[in-house]
């Protein structure tokens, strides 16, 4: 989610040489079978042995909030606490407050930078949702501060007014054009945004975004020209050094993310069903042809060259490139990214008319699907004490199928069982029909089922086994049903991984 050459076959997703008598099982699912004694087995089994490694996520995303809300703001409270007058001490915990606003915002700043090792410890999904609801509880807090101390000169309350106002706008804006993770969950927020896009481009929602810095540079403002703070040198310090270094980051992030951007061209664009169109971008000199990436990874890609597409977004690969076990090497000839994107917005609505030869410019890929799988792997050798690798159960649904497509191809060389289940609305709306029943015919460790439905009991309960590692990929709402489907079979939540379907 490489190939060789510029152009590709129509077989997508690529066939084993060894021949196979299997017959690819894509009709209805059977009834039910009874297997409660099977899931009490599985349930004994799991409870003696739990795997650690999504409890460790949780308590790594646990942590990261835990600093976050608490650790970063402590030094500037506590050099404020001991340096206020004490004629002010009646208005330390307003003043507070807005010191707490105020790290929260500049932390939503940083982690909009997308720091690499954030995506290795939670995801970059993830990372947007602490994002987003920082924002908010930063806005909450600076209205908490407004009420305690509405201001007592022109210049601090227009300067702290005006910063306040603009973080609002600037957030409601945000929370309708650029939150997936919130409009994905709340129906009539994704009814208002689609009707909305109708009118403004996405390009103009992030540029509107980055007045988040303007206001900030208006607080840094209303903070100076408080006098009586400013005179708290150990505060004024560390209030500057952390401004500063959170803007120096964002310039850097700016200006690498261009500069150390993968460059490529486009390779073909060509529609596979209805408004959902296949997209190649291969990759240019040496640094493209070092490149890698993993199964279910995704890229942030723009067109630079194409009026309303300058901007990254991102969307997930449907092949992967990485290096050969035990060598240090990527793969041999031009690397080519695969994506299948359905036109949901302007930019994806423009793909279908991008012409072979197209400049493109791709961030390097995102993405935790490969490594929860090593992850699992590691634990489930460990426990068995022998090499054996984790059976994989895939669940995906729509156009979210993408990412699982890396997983399937990539993963099913490896002879571990793998079982693949593809929902769609409707017939029309599979893509790769042909060549994933081809695929799981040619495999005989795979199982390939396609459903025009949405996957419900019956079609999820028989891909229940024990040491599985689950990975669900869809719709939001399809994500967790499946999950509830899963968990009230006895499948553990540190065995289930999925990452957000929009960011």
């Amino acid at each position: 989610m490489g190939h060789r050459g510029h152009r590709r076959r129509r077989a997508h997703v690529p066939r084993s040489d060894r021949p196979s008598r299997r017959r690819p099982d894509h009709g209805r699912t059977r009834a039910r079978r009874p297997h409660g004694g099977r899931n009490r087995t599985l349930r004994s089994s799991r409870s003696r042995s739990r795997s650690p490694i999504m409890k460790r996520l949780n308590t790594t995303i646990t942590l990261a909030w835990a600093v976050v809300l608490f650790v970063v703001p402590l030094p500037m409270l506590a050099t404020l606490a001991y340096g206020l007058p004490s004629i002010y001490s009646g208005q330390l915990f307003g003043i507070e407050i807005g010191v707490i606003a105020y790290t929260w915002m500049l932390a939503a700043v940083y982690l909009a930078c997308r720091p690499r090792w954030v995506d290795r410890t939670v995801g970059l999904p993830h990372m947007y949702m602490i994002h987003g609801i920082l924002a908010i509880l930063a806005i909450a807090a600076a209205f908490v501060h407004q009420s305690l101390l509405p201001g007592a000169g022109a210049l601090i309350g227009l300067t702290g007014h005006m910063g306040l106002y603009l973080f609002m706008g600037v957030a409601v804006w945000s929370l309708v054009f650029l939150a997936g993770w919130l409009t994905s969950r709340v129906a009539w927020l994704a009814k208002l945004k689609r009707a909305l896009e109708r009118l403004f481009r996405h390009e103009m929602s992030v540029w509107l975004h980055r007045l988040n810095l303007v206001a900030i540079a208006l607080i840094v403002l209303h903070v100076h020209v408080i006098d009586y703070i400013a005179a708290i040198k150990p505060f004024i310090l560390l209030f500057d050094a952390l401004t500063i270094a959170v803007f120096a980051y964002y310039v850097w992030s700016m200006v690498s993310r261009r500069a150390y951007a993968l460059k490529g061209q486009v390779a073909s664009a060509r529609p596979i069903a209805d408004r959902v169109t296949e997209l190649a971008i291969t990759l240019d000199g040496d640094a493209g042809r070092r490149a890698t990436w993993r199964p279910g990874d995704f890229a942030f890609i723009a067109f630079p060259t194409v009026r309303g597409m300058h901007e990254y977004h991102p969307f997930s690969l449907t092949n992967a490139r990485m290096q050969a076990e035990g060598s240090g090497n990527p793969p041999s000839g031009p690397a080519t990214m695969m994506f299948a994107i359905r036109a949901d917005g302007d930019f994806t609505t423009k793909l279908a008319g991008l012409e072979p030869g197209v400049p493109a410019r791709v961030i390097p890929p995102y993405g935790r699907y490969a490594q929860f799988i090593e992850e699992r792997d590691r634990h489930d050798a460990k426990a068995a004490g022998s090499g054996a690798k984790a059976p994989l159960v895939l669940i995906g649904g729509g156009i979210g199928i993408t990412p699982l497509l890396g997983v399937l191809t990539s993963y099913a060389g490896s002879g571990r069982p793998v079982d693949f289940l593809y929902t769609a609305r409707s017939e029309r709306d599979f893509i790769y029909r042909p060549e994933l029943e081809r695929f799981g015919a040619d495999h005989p460790n795979v199982r390939v089922r396609l459903m025009a439905q949405r996957p419900d009991d019956a079609a999820i309960a028989p891909m229940v086994r024990p040491g599985a590692a689950y990975l669900v990929a869809g719709p939001q709402a399809m994500m967790t049903a499946v999950r509830r489907i899963l968990m009230a079979h006895g499948v553990p939540a540190d065995a289930i991984y999925h990452e957000p379907f929009a960011m």
